[in-house]
């Protein structure tokens, strides 16, 4: 009997130790899945894009912003800080605050974040005009909202998959979360 509890006590020790090393390992992006779809005012994890306090991209960057030629359908800038915003879990320390042709510079100059060549979940791919943020390293896998101003409202120009710009180099990978 004395066998037994000792047994059952050492298997949700070891359990709950197993569990502990998993979750820490990186639990900010173990919660988190790949993003295959447009983020949708409302609905999970929403909040990162479509709230002025955790996105400085919103309003005037995201779906359905009016302009003098239509509307903006959701900017690289607003789709990529929302998504590692929602990836890492809540808002990040240091802002871009320019259009996407600045960001990998910037960072650079400043010195707000590491970076480097390779992609990471959760970096920012950083190209001339351009950002999206790394879904996955191997295969690399990106999901990434263009910019574009369409005469009647529609959601984000977005796409999951191999970068849009696959034929174009990035000019390396921002690491927003460690």
């Amino acid at each position: 009997m004395k066998q037994r509890l000792i047994a059952g006590v050492l298997l949700i020790l070891t359990i709950f130790i197993f569990c502990n090393r998993i979750a820490s390992q990186n639990p900010e992006q173990a919660a988190v899945q790949m993003r295959t779809q447009a983020p949708v005012k409302g609905r999970q994890g929403s909040d990162f894009y479509y709230n002025q306090k955790t996105n400085p991209f919103y309003p005037k960057l995201a779906p359905y912003y009016r302009t003098k030629s239509g509307y903006v359908t959701g900017n690289c800038t607003w789709y990529a800080w929302g998504r590692v915003c929602e990836i890492k879990g809540g808002k990040l320390p240091y802002v871009f605050t320019g259009d996407a042709g600045t960001w990998w510079q910037k960072n650079i100059d400043e010195g707000w974040y590491d970076y480097g060549a390779s992609p990471q979940r959760g970096a920012i791919a950083c190209y001339e005009t351009h950002v999206a943020v790394v879904e996955q390293a191997e295969p690399l896998t990106v999901s990434e909202s263009g910019w574009t101003v369409s005469p009647k409202k529609s959601g984000p120009v977005f796409h999951c998959g191999k970068p849009w710009r696959s034929k174009e180099r990035p000019l390396g990978y921002i690491y927003v979360i460690p």
